[in-house]
């Protein structure tokens, strides 16, 4: 039986010594070289991402949804900022005013609105998260919902110029996050606001 077993030992050695020269002669060869091997099996064919070769504050990769975005912004002259985290996220500086009381958009933010809302409707790679906010005026109950009534007002104005309902997400912030001072008139028409955000996604 012993000499029977040989044979099969040193045949299937042979194997294990034929796979490695078939491979290159050196597993290192074959090995992963970093995480994003690791991550996918299929090696060197990880997903690629679409990039302007440009990081955002955080390293994010600006897309060439960005780079249309910042053109169209840029050339309607308006003002935004690039936030920091995992996606490009830009905030537009001006905000949407209102009235006392009021969730009524006014005719020029509805114009704005409009134009912004002809471009988004070309953008599926961009997402907008609409921000309402209220003054101090009123109960904080009455506040939270006013807050998300503007948002939703803001909302439907972009829904009109056929912007894709499920790239829009909503929240009411009451009169908790103010941007100025209650303490003055001016101060309570600049919290009497909506705020627009882009989430550009990473494709």
């Amino acid at each position: 039986m012993k000499y029977f077993t040989l044979p099969i030992l040193l045949v299937l050695a042979g194997c294990g010594n034929l796979s490695e020269m078939s491979m290159g002669g050196n597993m290192l060869d074959v090995a992963p070289k970093g995480d994003v091997e690791l991550r996918y099996p299929e090696w060197r064919k990880a997903p690629q991402i679409s990039t302007a070769e440009v990081e955002g504050p955080m390293g994010q990769q600006r897309t060439s949804s960005y780079d249309s975005l910042q053109s169209f912004l840029i050339r309607n002259g308006v003002d935004y900022e690039v936030l920091p985290g995992n996606h490009v996220m830009v905030k537009l500086k001006d905000t949407i005013k209102f009235e006392t009381g009021s969730a009524q958009v006014s005719s020029d933010s509805s114009y704005w609105l409009g134009m912004m809302g002809g471009y988004l409707a070309q953008q599926p790679g961009i997402d907008i998260v609409i921000d309402g906010h209220a003054d101090s005026t009123g109960t904080p109950n009455f506040n939270d919902g006013l807050s998300l009534q503007r948002a939703k007002q803001v909302k439907q104005t972009l829904l009109k110029n056929n912007v894709a309902m499920d790239s829009i997400f909503t929240r009411g912030y009451g009169e908790y996050v103010p941007a100025c001072t209650n303490k003055t008139k001016a101060g309570k028409a600049c919290n009497r606001r909506v705020e627009v955000l882009f989430v550009v996604s990473n494709n």
